[in-house]
């Protein structure tokens, strides 16, 4: 599990993070882990030994150690694939880069069966040593699911997350070889991180629960908000200038269209880095903009380098529509930016979104939406 869900933010950055890209890689990671147990039971059945088993999970922590590495090149490729308009690049190095986990995945495949194998000792106990084992797996598997989400990618990065697993698995390993190669996969963690994904125009790079985040600069001095493989921009800052020239620009002439001219409270679901919000506080100053943004990086990144510090801004960390089923505030706008391609949550497209939304907005209220 910490392999899968680091995979997911190595991959994040230059193929997205969307269901298409979870849906390949649960699935592929399935056929690599049916693989490795249908090897696993023949060679444990054959070569029952303990040695054996810790060098299979040596090997898988080898294995895993080097995909980070080997992969950033090959997704590089991706990147030329998109400037490009390269279908085949760009899918070629997707696969490629999903194939690398085929030896790692594989080979932890092998070790239910093994373990299994290792400690039958009678018929009559198999119930619960494979019901033991399982029981083991299963906490491993929350462990590798939690730590890397909540944790370690947040406070070390998706690289030195796999480094550490992998570390551990060899430590485990070498009690039983008596070998030092741990030390080896910790001397990787001292190397320099380097860029996630090297770009002339960045100017800053994160990664949070939610997204892999970038930030870019144009030749113009304005600055763009890239989230994951940074398809869409979605947040844009012109120091000294107000208007965007892109969509954000149409949201402060809504209530011209909702018959409030003088509008006094906006709500913004995916404020991001506050574009909407500070061009609507610019041209209506008597205005509150509440702002809903569930990533707290973003909002950090939109008050360091987005100029988001407008006094009569309040942003709320949550997600949209469990804030609408909460608050008891109404509206006179109601400004719905949280649809970017590939990114469309489906809970803000339906009817009951909408008729929350309704029911917060004033006598003169109006609710606006973009789909990019």
């Amino acid at each position: 599990m910490a392999v899968e869900m680091s995979a997911s933010r190595l991959l994040a950055p230059y193929f997205g993070d969307s269901l298409f890209i979870w849906a390949n890689l649960i699935g592929l990671i399935l056929i690599y882990l049916s693989g490795g147990y249908w090897i696993g039971g023949r060679i444990a059945d054959r070569w029952p030994q303990a040695r054996l088993l810790y060098a299979l999970t040596l090997s898988a922590s080898a294995a895993n150690a080097i995909v980070p590495f080997v992969a950033k090149p090959i997704m590089g490729v991706a990147i030329r694939g998109v400037e490009q308009v390269s279908a085949g690049a760009f899918l070629g190095s997707f696969g490629v880069t999903v194939l690398l986990f085929s030896l790692p995945v594989t080979i932890l495949g092998t070790v239910a069966p093994f373990a299994i194998r290792l400690s039958m000792r009678k018929v009559e106990s198999a119930g619960n040593i494979s019901g033991g084992l399982y029981a083991l797996s299963t906490i491993g598997s929350i462990l590798g699911t939690f730590l890397p989400v909540f944790l370690l990618i947040p406070w070390i990065g998706t690289r030195d997350t796999m480094l550490a697993f992998a570390a551990v698995l060899a430590g485990i390993s070498a009690v039983g070889l008596g070998a030092g190669a741990p030390l080896l996969i910790l001397a990787a963690l001292a190397l320099p991180q380097g860029a996630i994904k090297p770009s002339a125009a960045s100017i800053y790079e994160t990664e949070s629960p939610y997204h892999f985040i970038q930030v870019v600069q144009q030749p113009d001095g304005s600055r763009e908000l890239m989230l994951n493989e940074g398809w869409a921009v979605h947040s844009i800052y012109k120091p000294g200038q107000i208007m965007t020239g892109g969509y954000w620009d149409y949201f402060s002439l809504a209530p011209w269209f909702g018959g409030s001219q003088t509008p006094r409270r906006a709500l913004c679901i995916g404020s991001a880095a506050g574009t909407v919000p500070g061009q609507l506080i610019h041209f209506y100053p008597d205005i509150h903009v509440d702002g809903i943004e569930i990533d707290p990086k973003v909002v950090d990144i939109g008050r360091r380098l987005f100029g988001m510090n407008e006094a009569n801004l309040t942003v709320y960390i949550g997600d949209g529509r469990p804030f609408l089923m909460t608050t008891k505030n109404h509206y006179d706008l109601i400004a719905i930016d949280a649809f970017r391609q590939p990114y469309i949550p489906f809970y803000l497209t339906t009817r009951e979104f909408f008729q929350a939304a309704s029911g917060h907005l004033t006598p003169h209220g109006d609710c606006r939406h973009h789909e990019g």
